[in-house]
């Protein structure tokens, strides 16, 4: 399984732990829009692997996008519009939602962010309904909100054939409730 990661200038590593955890066996790879180095909010920098212009939706089959503070570019918008048009996994998180909304992959679904219910933004979908749920997956697309950093990754790892329903409990327990964990 191919998994592309979009990285920009301040994105939030944090949301990308679990995900890559649970990937970890699979082909991950991180692109970027004209960046060879991007810097993370916490100011620690990564090398890119590829420029978004160097991949195409063919050699996706899972695009995630963390949460920071979005730097619209369209060459992003174009390669979540490609892999929507040919039913790739995608999902953003917390501001990688921005992201999806941006190009206009979230028209007619259900869908989360962090923005508040019942308010106007003009670049959400007018005809998508936003929930206020901690995540939502709706036909091969998960948004989260960034409180829902596990749910996130699971339901990704769902869609991708790889999680195992009796092991949801195990993950719970070891990343939410590290209490009642017996190491």
């Amino acid at each position: 399984m191919n998994i592309a990661i979009y990285l920009y200038d301040g994105y939030y590593e944090t949301e990308l732990c679990i995900p890559a955890m649970l990937f970890s066996k699979e082909n991950m790879f991180t692109i970027a829009s004209d960046q060879e180095v991007v810097t993370c909010m916490d100011g620690r920098r990564l090398l890119v692997d590829r420029q978004v212009k160097e991949v195409k939706a063919e050699e996706i089959d899972l695009l995630i996008i963390p949460g920071g503070k979005p730097i619209p570019k369209d060459d992003i918008f174009q390669l979540i519009r490609n892999c929507e048009e040919q039913g790739k996994i995608i999902g953003g998180i917390c501001g990688g939602v921005d992201y999806l909304a941006y190009a206009g992959v979230l028209e007619n679904r259900r869908y989360t962010s962090y923005y508040a219910l019942g308010e106007s933004y003009d670049f959400l979908p007018k005809r998508g309904t936003m929930t206020g749920a901690t995540y939502e997956s709706d036909r091969g697309i998960v948004s989260a909100k960034p409180e829902a950093y596990l749910e996130f990754a699971l339901e990704l790892y769902k869609l991708a054939g790889k999680l195992i329903e009796e092991d949801v409990a195990k993950y719970l327990d070891w990343f939410k409730s590290p209490n009642t964990f017996q190491y």
